[in-house]
């Protein structure tokens, strides 16, 4: 099953993906904190994360449209694009590119059968954290 397609999913298939994608807005640094905390870790991770500098990224991938291609992937659980398509009652190469940039996004895997791709979400669930906070280290600093 598994080929050079880095948007295929692994060998071992979707039950060893963690069960929560969470989609976050890091900055570059923290990003970088993160992935070499998560490598350091002996235990596998119970989440994926993809992670942004803005919010306005997060805004751009998840539209309306694509969030109803990832439940409905999630629900439905589609044999093809082509069936998606048909599920949605929307055409072909609109939902062929909203699974195209979530899969650059590693949101959306496939699973190919000869010249079917099937498109499979391997979380259970994907949670949107954005965390808006004050700066609280020049206000503590003055008190």
């Amino acid at each position: 099953m598994a080929t050079d397609n880095a948007h295929e999913l692994a060998a071992q298939g979707a039950e060893n993906y963690p069960e929560t994608l969470r989609i976050t807005v890091e900055d570059v640094d923290q990003m970088f904190d993160d992935a070499i905390e998560q490598l350091d870790e002996d235990s596998p991770t119970d989440e994926a994360v993809r992670s942004f500098e803005q919010i306005g990224d997060i805004r751009a991938l998840l539209t309306d449209r694509r969030v109803e291609v990832m439940r409905t992937i999630m629900n439905q659980d589609p044999d093809s694009i082509s069936d998606l398509a048909d599920q949605l009652d929307r055409n072909y190469s609109d939902i062929h590119a909203d699974v195209e940039v979530l899969a650059n996004h590693h949101i959306v895997y496939f699973e190919t059968e000869g010249q079917r791709k099937r498109p499979v979400i391997p979380y259970e669930r994907i949670r949107l954290d954005v965390e808006v906070a004050a700066d609280v280290t020049d206000s503590r600093a003055h008190a």
